[in-house]
């Protein structure tokens, strides 16, 4: 008996043994190597590519870089490309490069990109200098230097600016590849974010995995009006100032607002928050009409201050109606009931009527609107 059960325990472990999965066996990486013509003149590598990329992904100790903005300033549709991020590879997450240093070198046609705060500048001499104490932190957590790094763009041109500013800065050339442009990507890992429903054109950015640097939040190593970069505000992409919005600037002035018994509208948005960058037209396009009191305040703002907004909110955007001193109506991102509200300026602009006397705004009333591009209209779902 004792034989017998000795047998059966080292049968059990033999099958334990068998069942274990072999290790992964990843591709060797071949040194980076520049394409030929005006593709290696963007840094573009012969082996690792658009083309090829597919092999490459999900690979340890390898970081994967997409390096465009949302909505670039660039006109890229003059190249044939898209200003807006229409889709990424899976895998990658999006660091936008006119974030880290100023672009310089764009073709002719495409105008001008982001020129707003950088963590770097880049002289005319090909100098390079930190704008703030926590530059080289960011640039170093997004791109670790002991991992391998693959960059994307729409093109291969901010791929190829960003492997430069890695290297000029001592990463080693040998472990980031210049895996070219997203435009051409025909492979098997597409996330699409832009689609097209009932001729109109829509970009669900809420897909994507974005990286915001909140500038506002650091520290400049020299004063910004003797600084040589760039001086509009970055978060300008996210929450940009608006002529029908007013910004609270704390849960103090919030308060006051509040006690004097004002009748507004309230969006509370979170800096870097994806979801709110998609909302943010939308909330914006109903604001133009001007009729009623629209107002905006980061919620990091408030932290500080009991109010009554921070006692309700758990996730962003959310949107408030404040009368006579207390909550009228509140908009809940994650409430089933609530979300549809949040996918256009009509279903918004109607939920909003139930409460203020306001017109609804339509799709057309915006597309006729020349102020206001496709992004008024931008549908999206919001996650825990």
């Amino acid at each position: 008996m004792k034989l017998n059960r000795l047998l059966l325990m080292a049968v059990t472990a033999s099958l334990i043994t068998g069942c274990q999965a072999p290790a992964k066996t990843e591709k060797e990486l071949p040194l980076p190597e520049l394409e030929s013509g005006m593709r290696g003149e963007l840094g573009i590598d012969k082996n690792i590519n658009e083309a090829t990329i597919d092999e490459y992904l999900s690979r340890e100790n390898s970081v994967y870089r997409d390096v465009r903005m949302l909505k670039d300033e660039a006109n890229y549709e003059a190249i044939g490309g898209d200003s807006y991020l229409s889709g990424y590879v899976d895998g990658f997450e999006v660091v936008p490069y006119p974030y880290l240093c100023n672009v310089v070198g764009l073709p002719e046609e495409v105008g001008e990109s982001y020129t707003g705060k950088t963590l770097f500048t880049l002289g005319k001499e090909g100098s390079l200098w930190e704008n703030y104490e926590e530059s080289m932190d960011i640039l170093e957590y997004y791109f670790p230097k002991d991992k391998t790094i693959f960059l994307m763009c729409g093109g291969g041109g901010y791929a190829g600016m960003t492997k430069h500013l890695l290297v000029s800065l001592g990463w080693d050339e040998n472990k980031i590849y210049n895996t070219g442009g997203y435009w051409y990507y025909e492979g098997k890992n597409n996330v699409e974010i832009k689609r097209e429903e009932n001729g109109k054109v829509y970009y669900d950015f809420y897909k994507v995995p974005y990286h915001y640097i909140d500038f506002d939040s650091l520290h400049p190593l020299r004063e910004e009006e003797s600084s040589p970069e760039p001086t509009e505000e970055a978060s300008a992409e996210v929450v940009p100032e608006s002529d029908y919005l007013t910004t609270v600037a704390d849960g103090k002035e919030l308060n006051s607002l509040i006690d004097e018994g004002k009748r507004f509208v309230l969006y509370v948005y979170l800096p870097g928050c994806t979801s709110c960058a998609s909302f943010k037209p939308i909330f914006e396009a109903v604001a133009r009409t001007g009729q009623a009191d629209f107002r905006q305040v980061s919620y990091t703002d408030l932290k500080d201050t009991e109010t009554p907004v921070t006692s309700i909110v758990e996730y962003t955007p959310s949107v408030f109606v404040f009368e006579g001193g207390e909550v009228k109506a509140y908009l809940n991102p994650v409430s089933d009931e609530d979300l549809p509200y949040y996918k256009t300026t009509q279903a918004f602009s109607e939920w909003l009527s139930q409460y203020m006397d306001i017109d609804v705004v339509t799709s057309d009333m915006v597309n006729g609107n020349t102020e206001c591009d496709d992004s008024c209209s931008v549908e999206m779902t919001f996650d825990n």
